[in-house]
């Protein structure tokens, strides 16, 4: 039996071979950043044949975005969001979305 270079899926191969396993881990600390981390979170904001606006953010809470978002988008326009669970409140903020 052959196996390719890298031993995908037979670790035992691996280690008779003395080498490490595979491992496709990011550098740096997991979770989203903050300002403090040197790990900048951005907002951006895209009007569609329009206008893009582009926040540097401290920290990605809801404190912080609100302001952002309430004061750039105009009541009553739909809004196209990522997954991520503080869009959640647009509706309560008074601008509705439609998850993507």
């Amino acid at each position: 039996m052959y196996i390719a270079a890298g031993h995908k899926g037979y670790p035992a191969i691996v280690a008779s071979k003395n080498r490490k396993g595979r491992r496709r881990k990011l550098k740096g600390k997991c979770g989203r950043g903050t300002l403090a981390e040197e790990k900048l979170p951005v907002l951006g904001m895209i009007q569609r044949n329009g206008e893009v606006v582009i926040r540097m953010l401290p920290n990605v809470q809801q404190v912080t975005i609100q302001p952002v978002m309430t004061k750039v988008i105009q009541p009553g326009s739909l809004i196209y969001t990522d997954e991520y669970n503080i869009y959640d409140r647009l509706e309560q903020w008074g601008l509705p979305a439609q998850k993507c």
